[in-house]
């Protein structure tokens, strides 16, 4: 097990009405508040009616920027930067899903530390710039999928270079996170799918890429696996169930927070290999990872990366009894793909209709902009080439 250090500052607000509260708990952490959001025009615009009442009724000032898009443009995010430091706001309420949550974690930072949002990323051998700080974060998620709301990591989408990247500073952990499953039950089938496969992608990384052994963090991630896939088939029956919801959402939170990776954090080279996806063609990133998946899986079984790990997760999670390592592992990409076609959830690129003259230009991206140790990498449980994932791209047809 390696060394690690964790905490999770983030306080949880969780139940049904907490939404109510967001007047109360934003008095304690500023007294002009910027609502960062999606346009008006859709299922939300109550629920930023009911935030908006309830920061007038606690006496705080706001400003309500909407616009910011399914995968946040850094342009999109500098006009909300100049609009905050303008409003002179010092406090920032995320409400939506992840996106959201992520262009406000930019918002807070960047306003704080001076610069652009895309000066932050991660970019290839370009050094990024540090923050110095951030204003205050209260996130309020509508969707439960990237776990945003309690973390401190976030992407950003450069809609000028069609490049999609990620920083991650401790200054932006959301100080408060009110979890409202009554307002994740607005979220419709086809999102709410996208979701789910979302927190197995998150789950899955750490776990299928790091040699370290943490028996700790292995229990705690099939746990939430067993408990996703469990309540992924409830809530395709039933998208009111708030009992339902609520599992996901502590899913969401608890998968990409850092505990399902104690002792043994390894890399994400299945979400560098379905960046190029979301930042070319707009894509959902939870549907660019339905995609992804199966056919990572499968190559890198074939290539008999890690068999251990992949028989592992095969037979604690998918029901394999093979008892042989190299054998289970190349089962689990079937048992992954048969999960995903009985949630609905399987896709191809030709579903999406994503061509495939793009795929080199993704792949040199990708080894670009996410350097592995070797030339014409990215990082994977060992290096992953540039012709391997033009492979997995062909695999995705």
């Amino acid at each position: 097990m390696n060394n690690f250090n964790w905490n999770f500052p983030t306080e949880i607000a969780y139940g049904e009405g907490r939404i109510n509260e967001v007047g109360e708990i934003a008095k304690a952490h500023g007294k002009k508040a910027m609502i960062a959001t999606y346009a008006r025009g859709g299922f939300l615009d109550s629920i930023i009616d009911t935030v908006e009442t309830s920061l007038k009724n606690a006496g705080i000032e706001f400003v309500t920027f909407t616009g910011i898009e399914p995968n946040p443009r850094a342009q999109t995010i500098d006009k909300a930067i100049e609009k905050f430091k303008t409003e002179k706001c010092d406090l920032v309420i995320a409400l939506g899903g992840g996106s959201v949550i992520d262009g406000s974690k930019y918002i807070a930072a960047t306003s704080f530390s001076g610069g652009k949002a895309w000066d932050y990323v991660v970019l290839g051998d370009r050094v990024p710039r540090e923050y110095t700080g951030a204003y205050p974060i209260i996130s309020i998620p509508t969707i439960s999928a990237s776990g945003s709301e309690c973390n401190a990591g976030g992407v950003l989408t450069n809609a000028e270079t069609n490049e999609k990247s990620f920083s991650r500073s401790p200054y932006r952990f959301p100080k408060v996170a009110i979890v409202d499953p009554e307002l994740l039950t607005s979220v419709p089938l086809s999102i709410t799918k996208d979701s789910c496969v979302d927190i197995f992608s998150h789950l899955i990384e750490h776990y299928l890429s790091s040699h370290a052994e943490s028996e700790f963090a292995d229990r705690m991630t099939e746990g939430m696996i067993l408990t996703l896939k469990d309540n992924f088939d409830k809530i395709i029956n039933n998208l009111s169930d708030t009992e339902v919801r609520g599992q996901l959402a502590l899913c969401s939170i608890f998968g990409w927070s850092g505990l399902q990776a104690l002792g043994r954090t390894g890399c994400i080279p299945m979400h560098s290999i379905e960046m190029p996806l979301s930042a070319i063609y707009d894509l959902p990133h939870g549907r660019g990872m339905a995609i992804v998946i199966p056919p990572y899986l499968e190559l890198m079984a074939e290539a008999e990366v890690m068999p251990a790990r992949w028989a592992k997760l095969a037979r604690r999670c998918f029901g394999v009894t093979e008892k042989d390592d190299i054998k289970a592992a190349k089962m689990l990409a079937p048992k992954v793909t048969e999960w995903l076609k009985d949630t609905g959830s399987y896709m191809t690129l030709s579903d999406v209709n994503i061509p495939s003259d793009q795929f080199e230009k993704m792949a040199d991206d990708i080894v670009r902009m996410f350097k592995g140790p070797e030339p014409n990498t990215t990082p994977g449980p060992r290096p992953v080439t540039k012709e391997e994932i033009i492979k997995i791209y062909n695999m995705c047809k």
